[in-house]
């Protein structure tokens, strides 16, 4: 649906392209050796809309469990329309194998915990973020 702002004389067809805007997504991963590892996450912001396939990158790193936890990066997976013009996103990815823990500022890999990796899937929230900036 094209936006039609005007400011002063100037005027704008901002509909041209689909505003950018980023998604929501939280999970619990499966379980593995032992235990399992909440994340919460934001997709990085692109333009797009409910019928164009787009999709959106993510990454981020789990909560801490079994004193560690694992970072993670993906892609979702195509825009599904929803009845009133919304749409989210699948995402279906695992973690990355290496586990980490917190040092004093930064991070170091635990060699103590065999390395293995969790999976994880659902849907993202609606897009977010959708503002009218012209």
């Amino acid at each position: 649906m094209p936006i039609r702002k005007t400011i002063g004389a100037w005027s704008s067809n901002v509909g041209a392209v689909p505003r950018a805007h980023a998604h929501y997504f939280r999970a619990i991963t499966d379980e593995e050796q032992g235990h399992v590892h909440e994340l919460q996450l934001f997709t990085y912001p692109v333009n797009g809309s409910e019928g164009d396939g787009h999709v959106h990158t993510f990454q981020g790193h789990t909560l801490i469990d079994g004193r560690h936890f694992h970072r993670l990066q993906g892609t979702t997976g195509p825009a599904l329309g929803l009845p009133n013009g919304d749409h989210y996103h699948l995402i279906n990815s695992e973690t990355i194998n290496e586990p980490f823990a917190f040092r004093g500022g930064y991070y170091t890999t635990l060699l103590a915990v065999k390395r293995h990796t969790h999976t994880f899937h659902g849907a993202t929230s609606t897009g977010l973020g959708y503002a009218d900036w012209l």
